[in-house]
């Protein structure tokens, strides 16, 4: 990492672990919402970053993340952890099935399978409204996340909602970097850059492409619960394509193959969107200008630029 972004870095964790202290709630909330979504491009990045497959699929797993905690509460009444646990094996699972399928093709055919098995599932999540409540949603309490000794720690005490989800995003960076920096990691890059090849070298390149689809849906889907639970929440849109075009677009501004990038492309974004939205009706129309901008002047990202401006030795 250059010293450019091992400042950058700390300078961010620094104000992340510091920032409820710092600013009001609505911010603090803001920032824990840019977190839950940069889990999301965190995993698209896996699977686009490292191991060359572009998904506009990824709403599946996030809205079945949502719809695995909501469905726990309201139908099961499980308590927080199974219910957490539950959503993230039915986006792992969904995607296991789905990725079945999608990682025999490349290239857009690919981009558009994914984008297939979202819409189905969308137009299902839609047209049974009784299970789950269409586009108008539904929507839960969420139990506490521990509750012992007169002790109890609940996501609706703000502070404590923030730094659970700071923790997990935290686990979540650091997980993804030790499967990408492991053996695994290496074969992602090799399937990434010459299937063909990785092929010849003995890879089973669909069953590793397969994988990381696995690994990045159960991701996905774990940003899912989370958006959930913080807004209390689910809805069929959460299902539909374009929640997946966000995280494409945060990840590439930010710098694909890199996880850091993702993040601070998810919280640029989103931080300039919502400042914006204050101020200017269309300002959707200048968020994408921006990222254009962006890519034009830095195809590989933010992250690539800062890298690319750190002197070599």
């Amino acid at each position: 990492m250059s010293i450019a972004l091992r400042v950058l870095a700390a300078v961010a964790v620094t104000v992340l672990g510091v920032a409820p202290f710092l600013l009001g709630q609505f911010e603090t909330g803001l920032l824990a919402e840019m977190m839950v979504w940069g889990i999301l491009a965190m995993g698209l990045d896996l699977l686009f970053g490292y191991t060359g497959m572009l998904s506009f699929g990824q709403a599946l797993f996030f809205g079945l993340g949502a719809y695995g905690v909501a469905l726990s509460f309201l139908v099961f009444h499980w308590p927080f952890w199974p219910a957490l646990a539950a959503a993230v094996l039915l986006a792992a699972f969904a995607a296991g099935v789905t990725g079945f399928f999608a990682v025999r093709l490349t290239w857009h055919y690919f981009a558009i399978i994914t984008i297939i098995f979202s819409l189905v599932v969308y137009f299902f999540a839609v047209g049974r409204s009784d299970l789950t409540g269409g586009d108008d949603g539904v929507s839960f309490q969420v139990p506490p996340m521990l509750a012992a000794g007169g002790i109890e720690l609940t996501v609706y005490e703000p502070i404590v909602e923030y730094y659970f989800v700071l923790l997990v995003t935290a686990a979540v960076f650091l997980v993804l970097r030790a499967v990408t920096r492991s053996e695994l990691g290496l074969v992602f890059r090799a399937v990434r850059d010459n299937a063909e090849k990785a092929s010849l070298l003995g890879y089973d390149v669909l069953r590793y492409r397969w994988i990381s689809f696995v690994l990045a849906g159960a991701f996905c889907g774990l940003s899912g619960a989370l958006f959930a639970m913080k807004s209390r929440y689910a809805s069929a849109s959460f299902l539909f394509w374009t929640v997946s075009g966000d995280a494409v677009i945060w990840t590439v501004v930010g710098g694909a193959g890199t996880l850091v990038g993702p993040l601070l492309g998810t919280g640029l974004l989103i931080g300039i969107r919502d400042y914006l939205s204050n101020w200017f009706e269309h300002y959707l129309l200048v968020v994408g200008a921006l990222a254009i901008v962006i890519v034009l002047l830095a195809p590989q990202g933010i992250v690539g630029l800062l890298r690319s401006r750190q002197p070599r030795p």
